[in-house]
């Protein structure tokens, strides 16, 4: 009867052990391999002005960042709204402002959002202007194509491949365009795909109004 007490003993010993370091090894795994949750919200009650809120991400401090990086894009558009506004008003047109957003990638630890602000300031169309928000989330950090194409080499290798493709889309671009026309700095939207990355050119960004807002996929193999 000892022995067998003295057994079952150490065997709920050995559960309770475990049971700890189990836990915490399946919550680390959890942690690695969360995928971010992106909902959509309407800015100050006005429904043309939406914005994303990421949650989800495994990590609080940086999941505070990235929604700081969303507050202060919103923000920017309101005060963008108020004076298009007032503008209309003023010169005798009907102003049109709004904002949207698309999750480009969410796969592998990377998170890519595209927001498109539309706005109309009298004239023959409105226009749409586009950014992006790409961030690493093990790497907590936001990236920028300068973290992507980090050398003078990978600029030009994929310089040299967004060329080709314009001259073989006459119909979604110019084809005057000169390759250093092609600029591939900061201010220059991207986001990430399985594959590599799609450079993002908008409306009359080497191209007629009517192509409206391109993207050309670049493989990793193509700057790598």
């Amino acid at each position: 009867m000892k022995k067998t007490f003295k057994m079952m003993a150490a065997v709920l010993l050995a559960v309770l052990t475990a049971a700890p370091f189990g836990g915490f090894a399946a919550s680390a795994e959890a942690a690695q391999t969360a995928k971010p949750v992106v909902k959509s919200h309407t800015y100050k009650q006005v429904k043309q002005l939406t914005y994303p809120e990421v949650t989800n991400t495994g990590n609080a401090s940086f999941e505070k960042k990235i929604n700081q990086d969303f507050k202060r894009y919103i923000d920017h558009s309101y005060q963008e709204y108020v004076k298009n506004k007032k503008d209309g008003e003023k010169q005798g047109y009907k102003a049109e402002y709004q904002t949207d957003f698309k999750v480009k990638y969410n796969q592998d630890g990377k998170l890519s959002i595209q927001t498109e602000n539309y706005s109309y300031t009298g004239g023959a169309h409105g226009m749409t202007s586009v950014q992006t928000f790409n961030y690493d989330l093990a790497a907590k950090k936001q990236v920028a194509l300068s973290d992507v194409l980090n050398t003078k080499t990978k600029v030009n290798k994929t310089r040299d491949y967004l060329y080709g493709y314009i001259k073989k889309h006459d119909d979604l671009f110019d084809q005057d365009v000169k390759k250093q026309e092609i600029t591939l700095n900061n201010e220059r939207p991207f986001f990430f795909t399985k594959n590599g990355i799609a450079v993002v050119f908008g409306q009359y960004d080497l191209g007629p109004y009517a192509a409206g807002i391109r993207d050309v996929s670049v493989p990793a193999s193509v700057y790598q």
